[in-house]
């Protein structure tokens, strides 16, 4: 019994080696979490700019296949799990989800699709220097009509604003031809802000063409 006493303790770690093991670990982790971090970060703004873009095309699409004007409405709102966001407080939200809708005979705009969220925390950035579809001349956020508009899903409700432009039926938009400085929305994550005019380092621009209904994109970093 002895014997096997002494062989198990010699085949334990000391709490010198165990110290040195997890010192080692939390050294990789210092520098690998801060990696990771990144690459999902990095990649919830790929899979938004990747939406938008669909989105956009794919309501170009409907409005010229229709024959119809399609709306696309660009909705903010808070999102009761973010920290720092209320539902009851407009200053809190953000631009985050989008969704299209036809515009029947009668003038009113129904529901072709369901909402579409923003992946992550991304959001798009609110300001006329960044997104001119949210904040250029003559956009302005309306609230929702209860008796005609939907309400969004997560307890939002019918408290939240949006900015809306539609595809015409002959494949351009509603939005003015004449606006000098473009039409464009820029997304990024939430925790990453802009610093005066210049943008975060990891964001992406969408710009519109409002005669042709056309997009391009630019993207400086694929991180």
């Amino acid at each position: 019994m002895k014997k096997s006493s002494v062989t198990n303790l010699r085949a334990a770690f000391s709490l010198l080696e165990l110290l040195v093991v997890i010192l080692i670990i939390a050294i990789i982790a210092r520098f690998t979490v801060p990696a990771v971090t990144g690459i999902i970060r990095g990649s919830a703004i790929t899979q938004s700019s990747q939406m938008l873009t669909d989105q956009f095309s794919l309501a170009r699409q409907q409005a010229l296949s229709r024959n119809r004007a399609i709306e696309v409405r660009i909705y903010q709102y808070a999102d009761p799990e973010v920290p720092g966001e209320a539902v009851a407080t407009a200053t809190t939200w953000q631009y985050r989800a989008f969704q299209m809708f036809e515009v029947v005979e009668s003038g009113v705009a129904v529901p072709l699709a369901k909402m579409e969220r923003l992946a992550g925390s991304v959001i798009i950035n609110p300001s006329v220097t960044f997104s001119t579809i949210i904040a250029g001349t003559g956009q302005t956020a309306k609230v929702p009509v209860a008796t005609k508009d939907p309400s969004l899903p997560r307890g939002v409700g019918n408290n939240y604003k949006y900015v809306s432009f539609r595809f015409l039926p002959d494949g351009s938009t509603s939005l003015s031809p004449t606006y000098s400085a473009g039409w464009f929305l820029t997304i990024h994550n939430a925790s990453d802000k802009a610093a005066g005019s210049v943008p975060p380092a990891n964001f992406f621009t969408l710009q519109l063409d409002p005669v042709s209904g056309s997009s391009k994109s630019f993207r400086p970093t694929a991180g």
